[in-house]
């Protein structure tokens, strides 16, 4: 848009986007999106700073101080009183006849997916400022907090396109919301809910309360995951408190979600080493990754009630 209407120049800075005459311009342009997690805080942030009209549809289960955050921000936050999967049908529903409407389709976009993907070059180059070797003698698990699936999805492709077979990803989800696990698993995708199989889809990890998968995910990424496992709101309570005393760092539930893995690929005997075709030599010279996907913008008032509970759960 900008570029079409004289606003930006290939070449230019985008830095540029950040004037009166570009939100004066954006204003008469809104943007949508469904999310219960940091999406939706992303989107709606930057949508809005750029002038657009922003609006972000939650579920009733979002964090409050989220929907603060981003009301705060001129933010239009459409509250459904069900899940993520609800809220995202709505939204979609909504903008289907307005031109002037871009929705921001985490289950569908594959202009998300790819964006995603990005990470995967700029932590190449991480890696290699660190002097963390990948290839396939010296192999890379990474593990990836799943929700509806477009965030690791993505990032998972990108994986796979910089490093190859010496790449592993894993997806860790609640086990009140394992809904790509139950997804790939059935081979039903998104036909398929959590909620089919009594599971209440309800758990401390907001950004991970997801009911129904992305088929499009799903069916992309099905042969290039590794493996899949559920962490219980305990353990993501109590690992966010060791975290933080252990190494100083604040992350929100969903987060932690990635921490158990190293655990449970080293320590299991349900087949993630097999299935890898990774022996015992191999393994020793893996280097693992986990994904944290957010914390540095919760409000200290709400980490502080997380690492209370998080304590209060540790062993004596």
């Amino acid at each position: 848009m900008a570029l079409s209407h004289g606003l930006l120049r290939e070449g230019d800075d985008y830095a540029g986007l950040d004037s009166d005459e570009a939100r004066a311009f954006f204003s008469g342009y809104r943007v949508a999106v469904g999310s219960t997690g940091n999406l939706g805080l992303s989107i709606g942030i930057i949508s809005a700073k750029l002038g657009f009209q922003a609006s972000v549809h939650m579920s009733a289960d979002a964090r409050q101080w989220k929907k603060d955050l981003l009301r705060s921000h001129g933010v239009n936050v459409v509250e459904y009183p069900s899940d993520y999967s609800v809220a995202v049908a709505e939204g979609r529903k909504q903008v289907a006849s307005d031109p002037r409407c871009h929705f921001v389709d985490d289950e569908n976009s594959k202009n998300l997916f790819l964006g995603y993907a990005v990470a995967a070059e700029r932590l190449r180059g991480q890696l290699a400022e660190q002097g963390v070797r990948v290839d396939v003698e010296h192999p890379l698990l990474v593990y990836l907090p799943c929700g509806v699936g477009g965030g690791p999805g993505g990032v998972a492709f990108g994986l796979k396109l910089a490093f190859g077979d010496a790449v592993h990803c894993l997806f860790a989800e609640p086990t009140h919301a394992p809904c790509m696990l139950l997804g790939v698993y059935t081979g039903l995708h998104e036909a398929v809910a959590v909620q089919d199989f009594g599971i209440d889809n309800l758990t401390a990890a907001d950004g991970l309360a997801v009911g129904r998968p992305s088929g499009f995910v799903g069916r992309a990424m099905q042969r290039l995951i590794d493996g899949y496992y559920t962490v219980d709101d305990g353990e993501l309570y109590r690992l966010l408190a060791l975290l933080e005393r252990e190494q100083g760092l604040k992350l929100e539930p969903s987060a932690l979600a990635g921490m158990p893995g190293p655990l449970r690929v080293l320590g299991e005997s349900q087949g993630y080493r097999q299935r890898m075709g990774l022996n015992a030599e191999r393994l020793a010279r893996a280097a693992h990754l986990v994904w944290g996907t957010g914390g540095g913008m919760v409000p200290p008032a709400e980490m502080d009630a997380y690492l209370a509970e998080g304590r209060r759960r540790l062993p004596a």
